[in-house]
């Protein structure tokens, strides 16, 4: 019988970290971080980073001055994956960034180069990792474009976007043999945003201004990776005095909806989604994944 394979998707505050944890108590499982900065060290506030640390991995791996790619991330939980799989585990994968669940659990070669996310990924990783470092991070070797195609910003993403396409040929084949489901949170618009903004609100309540502050004080730079996590620019802001914390939280509360929207928009076209009633207690819906894999494994022997 094959260990499962989880991933909880679903928009900013729509609660996948309570049922990540809910369902690998159930399944006695560890939890795969997928949220790009959940990665960085001390950036805990802003970024909802969950209580219960130690149940996770990859978080707080890394940097601050890091870049942290969906490359380097799937190698990564490659290999976290095929060590719970040899220990006969199951595995939960949660995270806000689909690019991540989508590059591990379909593979690189089945993801859309037309999205607006993968877009932004990939131009992010180019400013920060440079032409060849981002290539090795897809899967790409380096010798395969020109170096015309190299030295042109535009022709390089077209390049990767192209050979990310799921039309085209397969490049990579799955990572690892456990069954593998993912479930996504779903709630109402008006819902969601009053989570959004409930949430926003706990955070600053929570001394996310002064995080920023000491982040800032240790030395870190407001043009390190850690700092494309929505809020902190802001808050940064907030910090020299240039805007009151009501306009921060504001601007934050914005941002964070329009994230939101982008969200839900790539997961509508997620691969074998299946979605659940986010409003649902967590330990209930966690009890409706088990039933439902016991389900599909029941009939899968049948």
């Amino acid at each position: 019988m094959k260990p499962l394979a989880i991933a909880i998707m679903g928009p900013t505050a729509s609660g996948k970290s309570n049922l990540a944890e809910e369902l690998a108590s159930l399944l006695g499982s560890r939890i795969i971080n997928a949220d790009a900065f959940h990665v960085y060290l001390g950036f805990d506030i802003g970024t909802s980073k969950p209580a219960n640390r130690e149940r996770y991995d990859l978080i707080d791996i890394l940097d601050p001055r890091d870049s942290f790619s969906a490359g380097r991330f799937v190698s990564m939980a490659r290999t976290l994956c095929a060590s719970y799989e040899q220990a006969d585990r199951n595995t939960v994968v949660c995270g806000g960034t689909g690019l991540y669940v989508r590059a591990l659990f379909e593979g690189f070669s089945e993801m859309s180069g037309h999205s607006e996310e993968l877009r932004a990924n990939l131009r992010s990783d180019l400013e920060h990792l440079g032409p060849d470092a981002l290539l090795k991070s897809v899967g790409i070797s380096v010798g395969e474009p020109d170096q015309e195609t190299k030295n042109n910003p535009v022709l390089l993403l077209r390049y990767i976007e192209k050979r990310l396409d799921p039309r085209a040929p397969p490049q990579a084949s799955s990572p690892w043999q456990a069954r593998r489901l993912k479930f996504g949170l779903r709630w109402d618009r008006q819902a969601l945003t009053e989570r959004i903004d409930k949430r926003a609100l706990m955070m600053v309540h929570n001394g996310w201004r002064s995080e920023v502050e000491r982040l800032l004080d240790s030395g870190v730079q407001e043009h390190w990776p850690a700092f494309r996590a929505i809020g902190y620019r802001e808050m940064a802001i907030c910090v020299r005095g240039e805007i009151s914390l009501d306009s921060a939280v504001e601007r934050i509360r914005i941002r964070t909806g329009q994230y939101a929207k982008r969200q839900m928009t790539w997961l509508a076209k997620e691969p074998g989604l299946r979605w659940l009633d986010g409003s649902f207690p967590a330990s209930r819906i966690a009890g409706q994944i088990v039933d439902i894999s016991r389900e599909e494994q029941d009939g899968e022997v049948d």
